[in-house]
């Protein structure tokens, strides 16, 4: 079972980024990276996150003389579990998941016991509004590094993504033109670009479809074509996880006797599910069952051993507590966990503990060099 390193992370890329603009970093730093920008003092740092473009996806689709793996410095470790909602705000905020709360796409919330899709604000599976809406629970807050920067110093931070209310951008070209803007602006700033694919691509068409490889070497080309245009302007492109092909049980369906175990809907990913026993329920039944159908495709690992090995963070948080309930079922293989038939289903996903959903690139581009 591949592990998370907390110490050569998307975390302490950002953590790397605060230290340049002159704020106390949360977790360590990148030596290479914080080297990097103390040598050259740089007006321009922008980070680009592409969903999905883990280290393996990557390989797979460029040639090694192409732009991106040219620049490629070393693959680092994304955080558990490795899915967009952890992994990305861990970037913003250059905390773990365990410190931040945003835990995976579903999270468990005692007090109103209910599961939210975090992302959508609505009741998982039932799409109803939640009892307690998110942005009433302190807790669930942050400051991201972005309004860190613009808060503490006299540096500027910018957006360039979809979900900036004053200047959404909804493609890589609006993105590219959005930096490019940016960058051509006289004052030190940090910039933190989103692109939503090849994530959203993997998921609908799969690993090898050809829709996906073409616009991994198109976000290839066009962003070779940005680092020629900028000048005293760092790019670092990292992904928030990698993707692995899939297929799904159903535990309604195909394993009722598990089903009808739990208290309640699965929790988090349906690579890294959390799940809660009924009262009436022994712990070593309920383990004996599951390993003999599923030994060989996830790890199930009680709440205690989660926290024992520091999965989401060494912070523990009684809401990650919450979530889990009483264990983590976490994918090692190919397998996907779908609590019952309203969820939807994906040809490729990730949150699993494998390398190929774990690593992802740190690709660093110095854009006063042209070679």
């Amino acid at each position: 079972m591949e592990v998370i390193d907390y110490k050569n992370s998307i975390v302490n890329l950002s953590n790397s980024i605060l230290k340049y603009f002159g704020l106390n970093p949360f977790h360590s730093t990148l030596k290479e990276i914080d080297e990097l920008l103390e040598k050259n003092k740089y007006q321009n740092v922008v980070l680009f996150l592409c969903d999905g473009l883990g280290s393996k996806n990557l390989e797979a689709y460029l040639e090694k003389n192409d732009f991106l793996l040219k620049n490629k410095l070393k693959n680092i470790t994304s955080v558990f579990p490795p899915t967009t909602t952890a992994a990305t705000t861990s970037v913003l905020t250059g905390k773990t998941p365990s410190e931040h709360n945003w835990c995976g796409w579903d999270m468990y919330f005692k007090d109103t016991d209910e599961t939210i899709s975090l992302y959508l604000n609505r009741v998982k599976e039932k799409m109803e509004l939640p009892k307690v809406d998110l942005s009433k629970r302190d807790y669930m807050k942050y400051e991201s590094i972005v309004d860190l920067i613009n808060k503490n110093t006299s540096s500027k931070a910018y957006y360039a993504y979809p979900f900036d209310s004053s200047n959404p951008c909804k493609n890589l070209d609006e993105v590219i033109i959005r930096v490019t803007t940016l960058c051509h602006q006289d004052e030190r700033k940090f910039i933190y670009a989103y692109i939503e694919n090849p994530d959203k691509l993997m998921h609908e068409y799969g690993l090898d479809s050809d829709i996906v490889k073409e616009e991994v070497k198109i976000i290839n080309k066009k962003l070779e074509m940005l680092a020629t245009s900028l000048d005293n302007t760092l790019i670092l492109l990292i992904a928030d996880h990698g993707l692995v092909e899939t297929k799904y049980i159903n535990l309604k369906q195909d394993y009722n006797d598990i089903y009808n175990m739990l208290q309640r809907t699965t929790s988090i990913e349906a690579r890294a599910s959390g799940v809660k026993l009924k009262d009436n329920v022994q712990k070593e039944e309920f383990e004996k069952l599951f390993n003999s159908y599923f030994k060989n495709d996830f790890i199930l690992l009680p709440v205690d051993k989660v926290l024992e090995m520091n999965l989401f963070g060494n912070m523990k948080s009684k809401y990650l507590i919450d979530t889990i309930g009483d264990y983590l079922i976490v994918a090692t293989g190919t397998l996907s966990i779908n609590y019952d038939d309203t969820s939807p289903i994906f040809k490729a996903n990730h949150a699993g503990i494998t390398k190929d959903e774990l690593l992802v690139p740190l690709i660093v581009i110095d854009c006063n060099n042209k070679n």
